[in-house]
């Protein structure tokens, strides 16, 4: 299962794959660790991973993500609408949470139960189980796993950032002024300023004295990270319109679009804390969803 997993997630994020790969190389050198090593011991650390979630899924999403077993009836008419799944159903009682699927668990906001009548509701449902979401959500972890190095690096550079802060907060404090006229704007500007400062301090220092992974890992970090994020997401909003149009091609795009609309209607948001929100991974708005899913059942065969 995790080795099945771990090619499906390469294969739906090729880029941040292949991006996260040189990064891995190249730190590896910087490192002095022999490459194939590295990446060897990410794919092992990944496939581990997927095993170890695999286990705790259920009881984490229960006790830390604020989800429990559905009720007989809640449980009768999710069936009723999706059939019977091989997955563990559970529900959030989150106004946040429509449905989100994770390794062996689906997800299922009670307030979606609620507002949305059958025929949506299955439309909607039979989107959100689909398998390309698991493999999404795989693509996450193990791009996250092989850059564990820079995000080391960025976590850094972010407490560079609390503590310039709170230096800029005492030059504020001491010069009374500042603070007075414009006390966000003075500890945003002169914090960041202050940050770029000793990052780029420390940096030069560690690469001065042979650390080079560590020096430029601090350098470049806080580009890198936004890097990989936005290839991320960009990756993970076309996997969310793939999983709208094989809905489509099965014969559930109208009921989808039912759907879609009466979210983007009430402006639904994804859950943007808590263990959901790991899970939750960006998609495109509901707005765009609808376009997409109307002209794909006006013109299918024009779809890309």
């Amino acid at each position: 299962m995790a080795f099945a997993l771990t090619l499906s997630a390469i294969r739906r994020h090729p880029f941040g794959v292949s991006l996260t790969f040189a990064l891995a190389t190249v730190t590896a050198g910087l490192l002095g660790v022999y490459a194939p090593l590295a990446l060897a011991t990410w794919l092992v650390t990944a496939l581990a991973c997927f095993e170890l979630w695999y286990v705790l899924e259920s009881v984490a999403l229960r006790r830390l993500g604020g989800c429990r077993c559905p009720t007989a009836a809640e449980l009768q008419r999710i069936e009723a609408v999706l059939g019977r799944t091989h997955l563990e159903v559970l529900v959030a009682d989150r106004s946040d949470v429509t449905a989100i699927r994770g390794l062996r668990c689906f997800v299922v906001g009670r307030d979606l139960m609620d507002i949305l009548e059958d025929r949506a509701l299955s439309g909607f449902l039979a989107q959100a189980v689909g398998p390309l979401h698991t493999a999404n959500f795989a693509g996450y972890l193990v791009v996250w796993l092989g850059n564990l190095p820079v995000l080391a690096a960025w976590w850094t550079t972010r407490l560079v950032g609390q503590l310039a802060r709170l230096l800029a907060l005492v030059v504020g404090t001491s010069l009374v002024l500042p603070l007075v006229v414009c006390r966000d704007g003075f500890l945003r500007w002169v914090g960041l300023i202050f940050t770029c400062v000793i990052v780029a301090l420390c940096g030069s220092v560690l690469l001065s004295y042979g650390f080079a992974a560590a020096g430029a890992g601090l350098l470049l970090a806080w580009l890198l990270v936004p890097v990989v994020q936005a290839v991320l997401g960009w990756e993970s909003r076309r996997i969310e319109l793939l999983a709208d149009r094989v809905t489509v091609e099965t014969g559930l795009g109208p009921q989808l679009r039912e759907a879609v609309d009466f979210l983007a209607t009430l402006g639904s948001q994804p859950p943007e804390s808590g263990l959901l929100s790991v899970l939750s991974l960006p998609t495109p708005s509901m707005a765009e969803r609808e376009r997409r899913i109307r002209r794909q059942l006006a013109t299918p065969e024009s779809i890309d």
